[in-house]
């Protein structure tokens, strides 16, 4: 049997594992967020092609990085303990 302060740790770490599971969940959904599209970010008077020439060499890969950081954030499944 495990004491009391194990018992919450473990609840703790299942918690922020699930919290974790469903950020992905939600990150991972790309459709149209409530918001989008009031920006006026168009607006402005920076040149299109200035965020265009170097959007893929600099942003490519920042989905992938960004998932792999996030499922690195998950804490792993509690250990089962026969109580």
């Amino acid at each position: 049997m495990t004491d009391p302060e194990s018992r919450m740790r473990e609840r703790e770490l299942e918690r922020r594992r699930e919290n974790e599971l469903k950020d992905l969940e939600v990150e991972a959904d790309h459709s149209k967020r409530p918001l989008e599209g009031l920006s006026r970010a168009n607006l402005t008077t920076w040149p299109r092609e200035q965020d265009d020439a170097a959007a893929e060499r600099v942003h490519g890969h920042d989905e992938e990085r960004s998932e792999a950081l996030s499922r690195s954030q998950i804490p792993p499944p509690p250990p089962h303990h026969d109580e």
